[in-house]
């Protein structure tokens, strides 16, 4: 059998149930694995080992009683730093909440626990959750267990990280900008960007106000989409055997093909994945068409950074919030970080009210368009990012497209930010890799509402795509000096 720590969730959740291993089994292998190989990756940065260890022998008890908790009866998972965990520390990415111990769980993690899962600590994340890195001002630097001197992404960068290490076989992540796709993408993991229905709880500190209603998005991360079914049905409370749909058949897919979004062409690599993936999937009975994009990306940008910009600065400190300040933020901080991302975003902390509701109502009409454009495609698959994971750098450092200097969010913004902002569920998939071995993952987009069937879509697709789930092996861990 092979080693505990590179099970898939559904395979150690199958084995406890039927006592071919025990919950402390399983968690002590990954205690041990965390011990080895953390200090590598610096992906989990807050272990609770101890409650862990008493809530496995509590899961084994309960199986000697054939009491069964839930479908993750026993199963060991963690979650990124941005979600409250009741009597452990939660920063939510900020400083000043370094030694901050919540009181209750956010919503998800109750759910994770309520469907019999074990929570085993907390992983890395950069400032404010805000990057497309995983550098954080207390926990330091995460790396990327393919390739350590590259950046496993972010926000959910240490999310990520966890899973490529086989530290973890479930996370739990968070996405306004990519922050769980672009991880998934760099590490080789699957994610997924569940429909956005309302305001997230249990992610932000509880004295803070909920300014940001729109676009943020909590969901499950993993080495498989099996896994991702798994963990999304517990999120929601379902049985997984009872709410799965079925497999659909190759021949049953219609698949649009975007390979640019915003004008930003991906590179040599990643167009190769691109192209071979629609091939195998083309090869399996798949109807695979290339299109354009189904909606206006430029609008779709500004409408994200607009929504975006008012709603962040709506929760920064009143003096902040007076226009010569609120401007310097804009235009100086942040434009010193992400660029142009920025400027963008400005015009949206300068809006009124009534601009902000033009924004939202902009939104709902871009949307509308994309589930009008699923009536007559499944799937739309984009790349996304214009390229693979990149090496450690500062923020707002620049990038390398093609041996051509970009600005820092160029390969990452046109592909994640319009995207995010229409609602619809998104299926990080890995899908191939650079010769150097850096992973290269894909965005399978679908209606509105419809995350079951995207994901029992995407576990066909997987399946014909064929990548090895199996953990990085860090002693063997490509290395690359590209600086891309």
């Amino acid at each position: 059998m092979p080693d505990l720590t590179s099970c898939s969730a559904v395979e150690l959740a199958r084995r406890i149930r039927a006592r071919e291993v025990s919950a402390v089994e399983v968690l002590e292998a990954h205690l041990d694995r965390i011990e080895r190989q953390n200090p590598a990756v610096n992906a989990v940065v807050t272990l609770d080992a101890e409650r862990a260890r008493a809530r496995a022998n509590a899961a084994d008890a309960a199986l000697a009683r054939d009491e069964v908790w839930g479908p993750l009866h026993g199963v060991p998972f963690t979650v990124k730093d941005q979600f409250s965990t009741a009597g452990l520390r939660t920063t939510y990415a900020l400083p000043h909440y370094a030694d901050f111990v919540p009181a209750a769980d956010a919503p998800q993690v109750a759910c994770l626990k309520e469907a019999g899962g074990v929570l085993m600590g907390k992983t890395n994340l950069p400032l404010a959750a805000y990057d497309w890195q995983c550098d954080h001002p207390n926990f330091g630097r995460a790396n990327n267990p393919w390739a350590l001197d590259c950046t496993p992404g972010g926000s959910s960068g240490g999310s990520a990280a966890a899973l490529a290490a086989g530290l973890t076989p479930l996370e739990l992540g968070a996405d306004v900008a990519g922050s769980i796709r672009i991880p998934s993408h760099f590490c080789g993991v699957a994610g997924l960007r569940p429909t956005e229905d309302g305001p997230l709880r249990g992610i932000r500190p509880p004295d803070r106000p909920a300014t940001v209603r729109h676009i943020a998005v909590a969901g499950p991360m993993a080495r498989t989409v099996e896994d991702l079914q798994l963990e999304w049905a517990a999120l929601c409370g379902a049985d997984p055997a009872a709410s799965a749909p079925a497999t659909p058949s190759p021949d049953a897919l219609r698949i649009a093909v975007t390979p640019e979004l915003g004008g930003v062409p991906a590179d040599t690599d990643t167009q190769r994945v691109l192209r071979d993936a629609t091939t195998a999937w083309g090869a399996a009975g798949c109807e695979v068409k290339r299109r354009p994009a189904p909606f206006d990306v430029e609008d779709a940008f500004d409408t994200w950074a607009r929504i975006q910009g008012f709603e962040l600065t709506a929760g920064l400190p009143a003096p902040l919030r007076t226009p010569p300040l609120k401007q310097l933020v804009w235009q100086g901080y942040v434009r010193s970080k992400f660029g142009s991302l920025a400027g963008r975003m400005a015009k949206g902390a300068s809006l009124g009210p009534r601009g902000y509701f033009r924004a939202l109502d902009r939104r709902a009409a871009l949307a509308d368009g994309l589930d009008a454009f699923f009536d007559d495609w499944d799937l739309w698959v984009t790349p996304v990012a214009a390229t693979p994971t990149f090496t450690h750098r500062p923020t707002g450092a620049a990038r390398t497209l093609e041996g051509v200097s970009v600005p820092y969010a160029l390969p990452i913004a046109p592909y994640n930010c319009p995207t995010a902002v229409l609602g619809h569920p998104i299926l990080t998939l890995p899908a191939g890799r650079t010769p150097t071995g850096r992973p290269i993952g894909l965005q399978v987009h679908a209606r509105h509402g419809a995350d079951a069937t995207l994901l029992a879509a995407g576990r066909r697709l997987e399946a014909v795509l064929g990548c090895d789930p199996a953990p990085a092996s860090l002693a063997e861990a490509p290395r690359t000096d590209d600086s891309a």
